[in-house]
This record gives structure tokens, C-alpha cells and sequence, in this order.
């Protein structure tokens, strides 16, 4: 049934439409009430908490209305099923700490009062009380959406103001600073090439091998968003991948010849920024400069969205952002009248420059 894997209708004895919930080995549940009712939802939940390890143990045994009961049927949604799994992770982590604090809340019953005593528990760490708020508002939705509630509490609530630009974005000099201290053949240099020249995420990137390579062209499904990009092996790339061993099929590897999971490619790719003098560098800042190398390059929103997958220029815009204002306020004094771009001071600290 659409929204409620598993489950079944059949008509009684009577003639009367009921419904189950059926799983290969586990026992049958009979389910009360319509689909989209409250009762439904809340047995549907009990019922998936009863049969799947994912779940809390004991999640079956909930308060129906209470935010506990609500973080169960979310988890036992279509809505949630359809969530890529990085997402599902950093909010399910979300959700479980506001479990913790919150689980007895009635949501029918939650005022905008109680959503910021919530987030203001988290006004010393602005970025996670944003990220708070954002999954809050998701699942006010899906209580919306449920019956569970007419309105979203969260509706109105700005998230806090956070002065940053989020992940470093690489300067010119931070990369030409990595590619001496790691030279073409090492591991390291690999894992940089090809965040760099492909403009991905560290989670894609860990997983690209040579069977991703076809007619020179990557192939690349987004493991975040699902979008399949194919882009052309760029030549600092390609001779950072002619080093890879032949037998090798990933091209990064564990020094124990398996796959990087997300953590660990993180942190092994942070100690490599570490070794090579550049502490306040990231995987994804890399992304972010390989995007605004396009931009100065003049390319076009449409195409920085090609190879990074966006699906809005929002994104792409605050990629780029910091570091092309150098060069649009040097543009524009090209074009100012009675001015020559050209001309520079230069930088001397006693007198100007004749």
C-alpha cells in the first residue's frame, strides 16, 4: 500500500475492508482504523518498531500524540524510506536527542513558546540549533500531514544569525601549498585531485572507481541528491589516476585495502591537510573551490550546476560568493570612467609607487 510498506487490505467475513501488516518472518498485526487516521498510524508504527532492529528498542511501547510516537512513524514512513541515507543519519541524530530531552511532549499541543525554549537550549551552538529547527519544522509537517496537528509551531521562527561562510573555501595558494607537500603518486594526492577536479562531496568521491570511468568521462550518481552527472576527466585527474594501482578498482583504499567509510575518509583527509601545514582546511572546501575556480573561469550558473549538482544557483552562489568579490571589484574599476585597471600600486610601505 502506498505510504505503508507491508501492509495489505482484505475484506472479513462481512465484507468489511481491514487491513494487516505482513513481514516475512514476523506475525501478523491487524491494523485499526483507515489509512491516514491516527490510530492506523500509530499501529502501523508499533508494528514496523516491533519487526525492524532499526528502531529503539522499546519504541512499540509509546505514547500515542507524544514526540516519541511521532519519531516512530516517521521512521516507519515512505517519506523517511526515500530520504538518502547521509540524511537520514544526521537527522535521525537530531531526532533522537530530541527524544531524549522532549519524547513525553504532546504534539498537538506544542506552542512556538516551546520551540524556542527548545532551540534557545542550543543558542551556544548556532549552527546545530539551526539544524535543530530545520529538522523540527520537517517533522511538524509530517504530524501536519498525519492529522496529528493543524498548524507547524515552527512557522515564523528565523533561524539564529551566523556570521560564517561555513567550510574554508581553498585559496590559490592552499592548493599549490598541498600538491608540493603531496606529490603525484601519493595516496593523499589522489584523494585531492579528485575532490578538486571533480567538484563532489567527499562521500561520492570515496567511492569513485575505475568502474565509474567510461570513454573518459566520470560517471556520477550523487549519493546525496541522486543526480547523475558524467564529467569529463580533467588532465591533472587523469595523471593523478594513471598512478593507481592496475588491480586496484576504488581509488582510494584503507591501508587495509578496504573502502573509507564517511568518518574515516574525513578524518584521514584531515590529517593530510595537518601534514601539509593547512589545519583549517576540509574535503569540502575543496568542493567549494572547484566551484568558484569555474566561476572565475566565467562560467555560467548552469554550468557550475552541471558538475556540482545543484538543482538551484542558491547554493552555487554562496559557494562562490567570498572569494570572487576580489575579482568583480577589480572588473569593475576596468570599466569605471577615468580610471585604468591596469595600473596597480605597488606595495611598498614608505612612499607610493611613481
Amino acid at each position: 500500500m502506498i505510504g505503508f510498506p507491508h501492509v495489505s487490505s482484505y475484506r472479513d467475513r462481512h465484507g468489511k475492508v481491514r487491513f494487516r501488516f505482513r513481514l516475512k518472518g514476523s506475525k501478523t498485526v491487524y491494523l485499526p482504523g483507515l489509512p491516514g487516521s491516527q490510530e492506523f498510524a500509530q499501529a502501523y508504527a508499533d508494528a514496523v518498531a516491533g519487526v525492524t532492529s532499526k528502531l529503539e528498542i522499546g519504541a512499540g511501547r509509546t505514547v500515542p500524540g507524544t514526540i516519541n510516537a511521532l519519531a516512530v512513524a516517521i521512521y516507519a514512513s515512505a517519506e523517511w524510506a526515500i530520504l538518502a541515507p547521509t540524511t537520514q543519519s544526521s537527522r535521525r541524530n537530531i531526532i533522537e536527542r530530541l527524544r531524549r530531552d522532549f519524547g513525553t511532549f504532546r504534539v498537538a499541543t506544542m506552542t512556538q513558546n516551546n520551540v524556542l525554549t527548545m532551540r534557545d537550549k542550543k543558542a551556544g551552538t548556532p549552527f546545530a540549533a539551526d539544524n535543530f529547527l530545520k529538522v523540527l519544522r520537517w517533522m511538524m509537517d509530517f504530524a501536519i500531514r498525519r492529522k496529528l496537528r493543524r498548524d507547524n509551531p515552527t512557522a515564523g521562527i528565523k533561524p539564529l544569525r551566523v556570521d560564517s561562510d561555513g567550510f574554508h573555501t581553498w585559496t590559490e595558494d592552499e592548493v599549490s601549498q598541498f600538491e608540493i607537500h603531496w606529490p603525484i603518486g601519493t595516496k593523499q594526492r589522489i584523494a585531492f585531485d579528485l575532490l578538486l577536479h571533480t567538484v563532489q562531496r567527499s562521500g561520492d568521491v570515496r567511492q569513485m572507481g575505475r568502474q565509474h570511468v567510461k570513454d573518459g568521462r566520470l560517471h556520477v550518481v550523487q549519493v546525496k541528491t541522486g543526480a547523475k552527472l558524467s564529467l569529463p576527466v580533467l588532465e591533472p585527474l587523469r595523471a593523478s589516476l594513471d598512478t593507481v594501482p592496475a588491480d586496484q578498482m576504488l581509488f582510494i583504499m584503507t591501508a587495509y585495502g578496504k573502502p573509507f567509510t564517511a568518518k574515516g575518509f574525513s578524518q584521514w583527509f584531515s590529517s593530510a591537510c595537518r601534514d601539509a601545514g593547512l589545519p583549517h582546511c576540509s574535503a569540502h572546501g575543496l568542493r567549494k573551490s572547484g566551484a568558484t575556480r569555474l566561476s572565475e573561469r566565467g562560467c555560467s550558473e548552469n554550468e557550475i550546476m552541471a558538475w556540482t549538482g545543484h538543482k538551484s544557483s542558491k547554493e552555487v552562489q554562496r559557494y562562490t560568493q567570498a572569494r570572487n568579490q576580489s575579482g568583480l571589484a577589480d572588473s569593475a574599476v576596468a570599466r569605471t570612467p577615468g580610471t585604468k585597471g591596469e595600473q596597480i600600486l605597488a606595495n611598498q610601505t614608505t612612499r607610493l609607487a611613481k
